[in-house]
């Protein structure tokens, strides 16, 4: 388990957030928070995508993660828990290696955090914990993919990511363009 204590300003908003924040790497009996954190960050998209495509269960996604999981991770990559003092866990987030993308040795697969904690650097400590870790196998580039439809597509650029590329997604039925960002040298992320 990671611990970091975390000082923050956020430039839209002038206050200073202190919070400690601990990670720890998933395993399969994390099926169920994870499905929790994703289905509940996932409704920040309702009223933006048909319903169709919020239609899975906690029950459904926490199943799937379980599935998942139980295979075991690919070395490369790396899932885990952020959890505040308390112990909720109000985030995750997912990194890896690619090899289809050129420009870009590791990816940011995923990252949610629960509405009720955005703003108070929380996707910030996960996005630099990702870079973290793919920094100790020698990856020191990042991409993330993101929906247009995604209403924290902002986030990634206020990061320093720049806007790399965008392609169709297809997400149960709805398209919608899809966005590829970048960081060509994380160690940006790791200062900040």
């Amino acid at each position: 388990m990671t611990s970091i204590n975390m000082a923050y300003t956020n430039k839209m908003y002038p206050k200073v957030y202190r919070m400690r924040l601990s990670f720890h790497d998933v395993t399969p009996s994390d099926a169920s928070i994870l499905a929790h954190l994703l289905v509940t960050s996932n409704e920040s998209f309702r009223g933006r995508v048909p319903d169709q495509c919020l239609s899975f269960t906690e029950e459904e996604s926490a199943a799937n993660w379980r599935k998942f999981l139980s295979g075991g991770l690919h070395n490369s990559h790396s899932i885990f828990i952020a959890r505040i003092p308390s112990g909720i866990p109000v985030g995750y987030a997912w990194g890896c290696s690619t090899e289809n993308d050129p420009g870009y040795a590791g990816e940011l697969k995923q990252i949610s955090v629960l509405p009720d904690y955005h703003r108070q650097g929380i996707g910030r400590a996960l996005v630099q914990e990702v870079a973290r870790r793919l920094a100790t196998q020698g990856i020191h580039s990042l991409s993330v993919h993101v929906l247009e439809v995604n209403p924290n597509r902002v986030f990634y650029k206020r990061l320093g990511a720049v806007y790399v590329s965008q392609h169709p997604y297809d997400w149960d039925g709805f398209i919608t363009p899809e966005y590829v960002y970048g960081w060509q040298n994380t160690q940006v992320l790791l200062q900040s």
